[in-house]
């Protein structure tokens, strides 16, 4: 009888101290922001605009034109203008930097590792930012790795999505970024 108590005393205790079953805590992100870059790749002919480069591909690859496979085995580096809005023409806050590397056979998906360096008058320093980009998902997540400057070891969340594309020349990408450690 007396165990039989000890154990209904330590389920109820269990039951009532355990977090709500099915429920996830909600995190509130410390800082938001949305920003759009621009990316330019050099086809050969456009060498005064082109805000990104091939720097590498397949055997027998042409430089100048991504690869026919889902551009498999590309890689490429960019200093792409990040403006506030979507407008090309705008002016820039700052400059997103880094790489994407085509690193699937079967469908357009690509590697990134990049930073926003930003220095306008809202924001100075930068955020770092890595993960999968699966191109053909309408918006992506990828991990906000830290930062300097404004975003001193901040981490976060960044939802990319393809806001234009023209051939394999330009797209621009919109960065909604919700950190959820602000230092």
């Amino acid at each position: 009888m007396r165990a039989t108590c000890i154990l209904l005393c330590f389920l109820t205790f269990l039951v009532a101290s355990s977090a709500h079953p099915g429920k996830k805590k909600q995190y509130k992100p410390c800082k938001e922001l949305v920003l759009y870059f621009h990316d330019i790749i050099y086809n050969g002919q456009n060498a005064a605009n082109a805000t990104s480069a091939i720097v590498a591909a397949p055997e027998g690859a042409n430089l100048t034109i991504l690869a026919s496979q889902f551009h498999f085995g590309n890689i490429a580096v960019f200093d792409d203008p990040i403006t506030l809005d979507n407008n090309l023409h705008s002016p820039p806050v700052g400059r997103a930097q880094g790489m994407y590397i085509y690193d699937t056979k079967n469908t357009f998906t690509a590697w990134l590792g990049f930073s926003f360096v930003l220095n306008s008058t809202d924001h100075h320093g930068t955020i770092n930012f890595i993960g999968a980009d699966p191109t053909l998902v309408k918006t992506r997540d990828i991990s906000v790795v830290g930062g300097t400057g404004d975003f001193f070891m901040h981490r976060g969340i960044a939802t990319i999505a393809t806001d234009a594309f023209e051939d394999d020349v330009y797209f621009r990408l919109r960065v909604d970024i919700k950190f959820y450690e602000c230092w």
